[in-house]
């Protein structure tokens, strides 16, 4: 009896350890694809390929060099907002905006003070006119949404603490020597429940909550990028669930194979034997 309280309560560290590693792999979905400005830079083309961003970055672009390139000559500074349109509008073009959209990620996340800036070097690729070289830096109004700003911080204390408390669970759940019908059976629910969660952290959440939080055209830079690794998310929930999956009908078969084994008590026949 004990030694089956004491693989019920490894069964239970179990569960414990595999819930917390959940929230860590998790929590550090999000992070990567909501919380790191890099990953907007990365996911330029992406992010650019969307017309209200576009519009908007060329906007800003030529209003802060057009006019001031061209002072009093219409066609000219004409030439430039198309120059400007043209190189936002291709591939090579948008990968340029990478900088600025890492910026434009950072400053939504209050991981730095706005405005965001654009530098005359910058300008210059980004315009095609080396007369963009001396120009002032352009500046860029993005709005700090403040509940990205707080989730981060969070999850910057939340991710290692769930990894660590994880690592201490399964390290006792290891001492107290768990079933393996259970271990597999906690573990297939645990993969289950993890793909779930991958899906909703590294993808929903941050592809759908910044544009509801701020109508601006900027707060959709993070939703944006989000799509960039949406296939990766989706293919390792679909291999977590086969194999949450498998381990729940291994632990099933084990089960079944452990009741067929047990030996048959024979007392309850020899007593009906010796009435009779």
């Amino acid at each position: 009896m004990m030694c089956g309280v004491r693989r019920s309560f490894a069964g239970l560290l179990f569960a414990v350890a595999f819930a917390f590693a959940c929230l860590a792999i998790s929590g550090f979905l999000m992070h990567r694809t909501a919380f790191t400005p890099s990953h907007a830079a990365d996911a330029a083309r992406t992010v650019m390929a969307d017309e209200a961003v576009r519009l908007e970055a060329v906007k800003v672009i030529a209003d802060g060099t057009a006019d001031q390139m061209y002072p009093g000559d219409a066609n000219g500074a004409a030439i430039v907002r198309q120059n400007i349109a043209t190189v936002a509008g291709i591939a090579a073009g948008a990968d340029l905006y990478g900088p600025m959209l890492e910026q434009v990620h950072a400053v939504l996340i209050g991981e730095q003070d706005g405005p965001v800036v654009v530098p005359p070097d910058q300008l210059v690729l980004l315009s095609r006119d080396e007369r963009a070289a001396v120009l002032p830096p352009v500046q860029v109004e993005v709005p700090e949404l403040t509940v990205l700003r707080v989730t981060d911080t969070l999850l910057g204390w939340l991710v290692p603490l769930s990894a660590a408390v994880s690592v201490i669970f399964f390290v006792l759940c290891s001492l107290a020597r768990p079933e393996r019908g259970a271990l597999f059976r906690t573990l297939g629910i645990g993969l289950l429940a993890l793909a779930v969660l991958a899906i909703v952290f590294g993808y929903v959440i941050p592809k759908y909550l910044p544009p509801v939080l701020d109508d601006s055209v900027w707060a959709r830079t993070p939703a944006l990028a989000a799509d960039t690794g949406r296939g990766l998310t989706f293919a390792l929930a679909f291999v977590a669930v086969a194999a949450g999956l498998g381990l729940f009908a291994a632990s099933t078969r084990m089960g079944r194979s452990r009741r067929w084994s047990t030996p048959v008590s024979t007392y309850r026949y020899r007593e009906e034997r010796s009435w009779s």
